[in-house]
């Protein structure tokens, strides 16, 4: 009976069920887990399955978590490991996808969807570009290899992949399937500085991406990613090619025996077991059980008519011809493919299906794909073919998250098969609740008669005449999806059961084929339908049964004969007898032809990305134009919206004479002088920015513009221009502007006569710096620009003579426009000062705008100084939109008293790549809200780094430490693994620590003094309690009991029984709990030494001791 002591510890309870329990509560705890039973009864039920669902398609970039394992083949999304650009030049960016842990055999790269689109969506990757993969050495395939930073990359045709890997693209997809000897990215190491050759991430299967982003739009943000991956290698005890634990022998499998074998002998995410502790031919019985193949109902063991096509190298076929939807429907991922050609020559021999894809690009035809575990040796033109599925009985195609603690992902891959789990002999052992034979017969000797039998026909709580699985379904590219059956009723499915609905909803997130899913969902059903338990103390002889086993049950008290039934549960008891749990054997395995899946319609919606080029695009010369000028004009795309249109114009050379966006459906090209050979380029654009391929035409203008206002070329020049201004602006006499021209500054008009307020002043010798009169005391200003008209006034007075009693007022009002711009500022300050006390206003208003920004900001000053004591009060309010649909607004107050700062900051920012966000900051010592009431009462303040809050109500609380004098709590959700030690370092422990030893002798093992089954335990906290159950099968001895020391060398006894003495002349097991605390661990003490020691004699043929510690007293 080794399994009570080494499947518990296998799969440890918390430590919190035995701190608490009762002596006997414990012994039955401990003796529960030494088998892990799942079964058609062990099913998980529902819970977040469209979460978890969601989880595991998404991009994560959260740091801490485990990078999960997939087995089998899945479509997942990845953890984003390093995301950088290039010099900080935003156009190129590089993403490093993980997508798991161990080496997976293939990442299908023809899978890949960004933002749910298709590699081969030719309207969303219109350049197309490149995948590589380092299970190709060379050549077309391989990994890419040079930077991929700056532009010139290959326009390929849209939704189409390159083939020469030292090429730069608009994406590149390097595919890294996790090797433990896989080198570094040779395209991120060309490309990023600081990615080396040492980054070389061995044993995490990957993808790096690079994203080349332009003016066209095509990406926006990071890209999320999701791909088909067939996951982790495995070993398969059955292939003689593979050596357990040489990892570069193992291959890939979706069977879950295997993969539950994988898991539980991991060191890095599972159990860690050897093989030398694995009974590996139960491992294999339960493979082939898993193995089997079955029939699904649109093949139901017939082949049916398939048309398809494929190429020569290429591991997926094409479903074409009538009925194509439906035909394509029936393949379902895992499943297992035998194909043939029109000629009924076998092309594919039961190979698995790796993935089924159906696309249907807005306004394109429907493709059906179909991938498997094989290539094509030849090219088939359409081929009115035969085809054949077999299921297999389990498959695991699913995403294991490493996040989660070891039991829960046991359970969840033995439920995937029924699975029992049990250690039996020193092994660990795998077996699948199947059909099978009764092996060992149970009668009333094998029953304690004063304890009786029991019998237990179930009821209605367990029972079920409605039973919903949830899966993934790979074919809806694995989409939460349900399987539901019906107890078999007449009228209806409640009619036995009073017409009350009785549901039950289980879950299954490895199972990706509905016909697997309908299968477990009937077993479930059928189980809770036919549920009669039995339970006894048995004699020992019943040590020899297993959990699992097929037994016949004979008890005349009850009228039992031969009743069949399986092993459910057994437990030790302290006094040697075994309490057993039959249930009643009924054939629920046997598998069933289910319902054919209906076939779900792939909706053809509207893509952003499926924008159309105009049509007609057509040219008008000046001669042939009403208006007299050359014009483009097109048609506007009426089934796919547009919102402008980009026009392009090259001459004959290839040089960009303009390229601008329109509204409208025309565009003036006025400006162009007479040539031949232009070429217009016209695309689409809607309102996301997505632009189409472009509509061109090649044009000659013939004819210059006639009837037009416009200025000629040449008809200006600089010499006539300043003699026509000249007497343009003077020839309205002394009421007019005159702009005289001087080296230094004029006294008089050019003729003469005085200098009028109005008069400017242009500068030969200083670049015709524009001067302007200052009507106050009639001298000259400088202007602030070429194009500039100012106002300024300035005013001041004094008491007498006293000059150091000055007020004064200045305003400044500046106004520049110019053909693209317009500003606008004024600028007011007042001062007084008496002595050296100083008060002051200062303000300043701007506005500004052009063809894309528009920009209004006011600063105000208040300032006052006496005796050298200051204090202000300033506030900066801004406010700024562009025509990129990018605004922004901010507000800055700052309360200064003599260096004492009290600031409030208010900013809000929409941004049309980005996003929105805003911000209220606020510089304090005290921050305070008042309720408003009248009383001096405040929500809550914040003083000295520090909140307070009378009352609070918080839905969720985080923080790296709380302190509180009373904390009064409902529930708790999660507690944290962690808690101060009482060491001097003040070190934080995990909350429980355990270990245990075990010893199993060939034979009888017998002396006298001496110690067995040391245990040691790490980081112990002073007063931590603890549990230690000793367990043995034990002959005659004496003295026996169980200890502890602080320094492996002084022992004490624990406290217990400290005298285990046994004169019975047979062996039997026996088990000894032992509960206390220990409170003299100093502040450099943390081990704890834990053994079993007999002073006298001792004759045992196995001991264990299992030492639970809890750090939280």
């Amino acid at each position: 009976m080794q399994f009570f002591a080494a499947v518990g510890n296998f799969f440890r309870a918390a430590f919190a069920l035995f701190a608490e329990a009762k002596l006997i509560t414990q012994i039955q705890v401990a003796l529960t887990a030494a088998t892990l039973v799942v079964g058609v009864k062990g099913f998980m039920q529902a819970r977040a399955m469209l979460a978890k669902g969601q989880d595991i398609l998404a991009n994560k970039t959260s740091m801490g978590g485990k990078i999960g394992l997939i087995y089998g083949t899945r479509r997942v999304g990845a953890q984003i490991i390093y995301m950088d650009v290039s010099d900080n030049d935003s156009r190129d960016m590089y993403v490093v996808y993980a997508l798991s842990v161990g080496e997976c055999d293939e990442i299908l790269g023809r899978t890949i969807e960004l933002d749910g689109n298709p590699l081969t969506d030719s309207a969303r990757f219109k350049n197309g570009g490149y995948i590589g993969s380092d299970k190709i050495s060379s050549g077309s395939g391989s990994l890419n290899t040079v930077s991929q930073n700056g532009t010139n990359s290959l326009n390929l045709t849209a939704g189409t992949f390159g083939t020469d890997p030292a090429a730069k693209y608009r994406y590149v997809m390097n595919l890294h399937h996790g090797a433990a000897s896989q080198t570094a990215d040779p395209m991120l190491v060309a490309s990023m500085p600081n990615w080396t050759t040492a980054h070389r991430l061995d044993g995490i299967c990957y993808i790096v991406a690079h994203y080349g982003y332009d003016k066209e739009g095509m990406w926006r943000g990071v890209p999320q990613l999701t791909v088909q991956v067939r996951g982790k290698k495995v070993f398969d005890p059955r292939d003689s090619s593979q050596t357990f634990g040489t990892v570069s022998t193992y291959k890939h499998s979706d069977n879950p025996a295997l993969c539950f074998l994988d898991y539980i002998t991991n060191n890095e995410y599972g159990k860690g077991l050897t093989s030398s502790q694995i009974n590996m031919s139960t491992f294999t019985a339960a493979a082939n059980v898993c193995d089997t193949q079955v029939d699904q109902p649109y093949f139901n063991g017939t082949a049916q008519n398939v048309t398809w096509n494929g190429n020569s190298g290429d591991n997926f076929i094409n479903i074409t011809g009538s009925g194509a939807n439906s035909v394509w429907w029936q393949n379902k991922t895992g499943e297992l493919l035998y194909l043939k050609d029109q000629s009924n020559n076998t092309v594919v021999d039961y190979a698995e299906i790796t993935e089924v894809q159906r696309t249907q690009y807005f306004d394109a035809l429907e493709k059906y794909h179909v991938y498997f575990n094989d290539t094509l040796g030849s090219t088939y033109s359409s081929q009115n073919g035969s085809s054949l599925l077999k299921v297999k009985r389990f498959h695991c195609n699913g995403y294991v998250d490493a996040n989660k603690n070891v039991m829960d992902n046991a359970k969840e891959l033995l439920a995937n098969m029924r699975g029992i789990f049990l250690y039996i002999d020193g092994k660990y052992e795998l077996s699948i609740e199947d059909t099978g034979s009764s092996t060992f017969s149970i009668n009333d000797n094998h029953i304690i008669a004063e304890s009786g039998i029991g019998v237990d026909y179930g009821n209605k709580d367990k029972k079920a005449n409605k039973v919903i699985v949830e899966f993934f379904n790979a074919n809806k590219k694995y989409e939460l999806d349900t399987a539901t059956v019906l107890h078999d009723a007449s009228p209806n499915f409640t009619s036995d059961d009073g017409g009350e609905v009785l549901e039950i909803k289980a879950e299954f997130p490895l199972v990706s084929d509905p016909y697997i899913a309908y299968n477990m969902a009937k077993a479930i059903l059928t189980r809770s339908r036919n549920q009669t338990t039995m339970q006894f103390m048995g004699t020992p002889e019943m040590y020899k049964l297993n959990v699992g086993d097929i037994v016949d049950l004979t008890y005349a008290g009850l009228g039992f004969s031969g009743k069949v039934c399986r092993v459910e549960a057994l437990e030790l008891q302290s006094n040697g007898l075994v309490a057993v749990s039959l249930i009643e054997y009924f054939d629920v395995y046997t598998w069933e032809v289910p319902p054919q899946e209906a076939v779900e319609e792939l909706a053809n919606l509207p893509s952003a990305f499926a924008v159309k080029a105009p049509t007609g695009l057509a040219f008008t010369d000046s001669g042939s134009s009403a208006t007299g000028r050359p014009f483009l004009t097109w048609t506007e795309p009426t089934d796919f919206p547009d919102h402008t249109f980009r026009v392009n114009i090259v001459d004959s050379s290839g040089n960009q004479l303009t390229n601008k966006i329109v509204d409208t459906n025309n565009a003036d090209l006025n400006y162009l002088p007479k040539g031949n050979n232009y070429v217009a380029s016209v695309s689409s654009i809607n309102t996301l920015g997505v632009e189409s391929d472009a509509a061109t035409l090649t044009f000659s203008i013939t004819t210059e513009p006639v009837n037009t206002a416009d200025i000629k070329n040449a008809a200006v020049t600089l010499s006539k221009a300043g003699a026509d201004l000249v007497a343009a602006i003077s020839a309205g006499g002394a009421s007019s502007t005159e702009l005289i021209k001087a080296t230094s500054a004029p006294s008089t008009r050019a003729n003469g006569d005085a200098l009028q307020a109005q008069d400017l002043w242009a500068d030969t010798n200083d670049n015709n710096q524009i001067y302007v009169r200052n009507a106050s005391n009639n001298g000259w200003e400088k202007a602030r620009d070429s194009s500039l008209v100012t106002l300024y006034n300035s005013l001041s007075s004094t008491v007498g003579t006293n000059t150091s009693n000055i007020s004064t007022a200045q305003s400044d009002i500046v106004t520049l426009t110019t053909n693209t711009s317009a500003n606008a500022t004024a600028i007011t300050n007042l001062t007084s000062t008496v002595g050296s006390n100083t008060s002051a206003i200062s303000t300043e208003q701007t506005t500004r705008a052009n063809a894309d920004t528009a920009l209004a900001g006011s600063i105000s000053s208040l300032t006052s100084t006496v005796s050298g004591v200051s204090s202000s009060v300033t506030s900066n309010t801004t406010a700024v939109s562009n025509i990129n649909g990018n605004a922004s607004a901010g507000y800055v107050l700052k309360l200064n008293a003599n260096g004492k700062v009290a600031q409030m900051v208010l900013g809000s920012n929409a941004s049309s790549g980005s996003g929105a966000s805003s911000i209220v900051s606020f510089l304090a010592d005290t921050f305070k809200i008042d309720n408003g009431s009248g009383s001096s009462v405040s929500p809550f303040i914040v003083s000295g780094g520090t909140v307070f809050i009378d009352n609070a109500r918080i839905t969720n609380l985080s923080g790296t430490k709380i302190d509180v004098d009373t904390l009064n709590v409902k529930q708790f959700a999660n507690t944290s693994s962690k808690i101060i030690s009482h060491l001097t370092a003040g070190t934080k422990f995990d909350l429980g620590r355990d270990g245990q030893a075990y010893v199993q002798r060939t034979g009888t093992y017998t002396g006298s003094n001496a110690a067995f089954v040391p245990v040691t335990i790490t980081n112990v906290r002073n007063n931590a309690g603890y549990v230690a159950i000793f367990s043995g099968v034990l002959g005659n001895v004496n003295g026996g009991r169980v200890q502890y020391s602080l320094n492996n060398s002084t022992w004490v006894n624990a406290n217990g029984n400290t005298n285990i003495s046994w004169s019975a002349g047979t062996y039997r097991g026996y088990t000894y709990v032992y509960t206390g605390q220990i409170t003299t661990l100093s502040t450099s003490q943390s081990t704890v030494y834990w053994r079993v020691y007999f002073s006298g004699g001792y004759n045992h043929t196995q001991l264990s001791l299992n030492v639970m510690m809890d750090n939280t007293r």
